[in-house]
């Protein structure tokens, strides 16, 4: 009988934030040991790498896979499979569908659909709106399993729109109460109704979108939120930050003994106005992409260690729902095929480290999610979730080959260097060359 079942061996193991020459060992899913002398043990199955790279299983915690409701965007089966594709291991999946996941019958209902559906390993928010304030509902999400909850002070999803910063202030003090931490969309409804009402008299081209949403809309929102944590001692994350001011805000506040984060996505740290004039409006997301010299800022403020997490924001809309004037367009696009290869290819240029990328998205997630040392890491007794990196990989975006049900990217048609060639759950590989290998409904339900 072999001593383990799998023996990932000739890779470069990251661990702790060091990159080591030594070997995996995994039995019942399970990382085992991590070794320098694998000729001790014997394996059913073994792995041969040839110097590629050995990552922790990412786990994304901002995902909209948008059923029930609005399969004909995306599903559970085609967005786990373009996470598999893509290195994420762990899904987050946000709750604003329809119907929202707004109690326990809802989240029963959710838990069960993804359990037959999920290509890979999932948790799930609850939702927050005026409609379950006040009813017992939220604490009982937390009991049922929701890891996070998430609201919008804007109008991103309408149905979870909270604009009244007194409701609001209620959320977070029920969210408190639960230990569980609430994800928001940060953005001012009353300054974006106003400069939506200017932006509509610009005309229709990108000039009008950006003038809809100017920094302030979303400075002023984390403003709103910082003073809200400091009464309530609610964990946040503001999700998708996009302006240098509001990073400094956060970390600022957070220096300060509060319990508040930020997460960022690749997107915006990839793509700036002027990409975004070249791509149209099928690359327009919500907050929007901002200037060269703020995007140089936002990866100042990544090295400085003042941004916590990542998250792809993975949000796909139909093409027709895309190929509309900008002010007209759904927000949000396919992002989980191409993240990792977009941070990868950053570090390739110099720009971060690996360290960095790992740490934002894979360990920090898990750890805001209640989900480690199970995920985010490969240490000895965690899933056995890794991804298999050839760093010097060139490779070409190609939209019209995701898995997922959006066939469109920002980043289509760009070359990175870096690419995530195998994908492993559990000790069992689920995806090579960003293609999925297996079935709806292998993915298990963390929590």
């Amino acid at each position: 009988m072999a001593d383990i079942d799998v023996l990932v061996t000739g890779g470069r193991l990251y661990l702790d934030g060091e990159i080591f020459e030594a070997s995996l060992c995994v039995s019942d899913g399970v990382i085992t040991h991590v070794t320098t002398t694998p000729g001790t043990l014997s394996a059913d199955e073994t792995v041969e790498l040839d110097g590629e790279l050995v990552l922790p299983g990412l786990v994304d915690g901002h995902v909209h896979f948008r059923e029930p409701g609005y399969e004909q965007k995306e599903g559970a089966a085609s967005g786990t499979a373009a996470a598999a594709a893509g290195g994420v291991t762990t899904v987050v999946e946000m709750p604003n569908t329809t119907p929202p996941v707004l109690d326990r019958e809802g989240f029963r209902e959710k838990r069960e659909l993804f359990e037959s559906k999920s290509h890979v390993d999932f948790a799930l928010f609850g939702a927050i709106t005026a409609e379950n304030l006040d009813t017992g509902a939220i604490a009982a999400l937390a009991e049922e399993g929701a890891t996070a909850f998430k609201t919008f002070m804007a109008t991103s999803f309408g149905p979870l729109l909270m604009d009244d910063k007194g409701e609001l202030y209620r959320a977070f003090e029920e969210v408190a109460e639960t230990g569980r931490p609430i994800y928001i969309h940060a953005e001012d409804q009353e300054y974006l109704t106003e400069f939506t009402r200017r932006a509509n008299e610009l005309g229709e081209d990108l000039d009008a979108f950006f003038a809809s949403r100017p920094p302030v809309v979303e400075r002023t929102a984390i403003a709103d939120v910082i003073e809200i944590v400091r009464e309530t001692g609610a964990e946040t994350v503001v999700a998708h930050v996009t302006t240098a001011e509001g990073l400094e805000m956060i970390a600022k506040a957070r220096a300060e003994g509060l319990p508040i984060r930020s997460e960022v996505t690749s997107y915006h740290l990839r793509v700036d106005e002027s990409r975004l004039r070249d791509v149209g409006t099928r690359g327009i997301g919500t907050p929007p992409v901002r200037t060269a010299a703020n995007r140089e800022a936002l990866w100042q403020h990544f090295e400085n260690d003042q941004v916590d997490l990542l998250g792809s924001d993975h949000a796909p809309h139909t093409l027709d729902e895309k190929d509309r004037e900008p002010l007209a367009v759904a927000p949000g696009m396919p992002q989980l095929e191409t993240a990792l290869g977009a941070l990868l290819d950053a570090v390739h240029a110099g720009r971060t480290t690996l360290p960095a990328v790992v740490r934002r998205y894979a360990e920090r997630p898990a750890r805001v999610h209640g989900l480690y040392p199970r995920k985010g890491t490969l240490q000895v007794g965690a899933d056995a979730d890794f991804v298999v990196v050839d760093p010097e990989r060139e490779w070409t975006v190609d939209a019209t080959a995701f898995e997922s049900e959006g066939k469109y990217s920002p980043f289509d048609g760009w070359q990175f260097t870096g690419m995530p060639v195998e994908v492993y759950q559990r000790g069992r590989k689920i995806a090579e060359e960003l293609e999925t290998l297996n079935e709806p409904g292998d993915g298990t339900w963390v929590h």
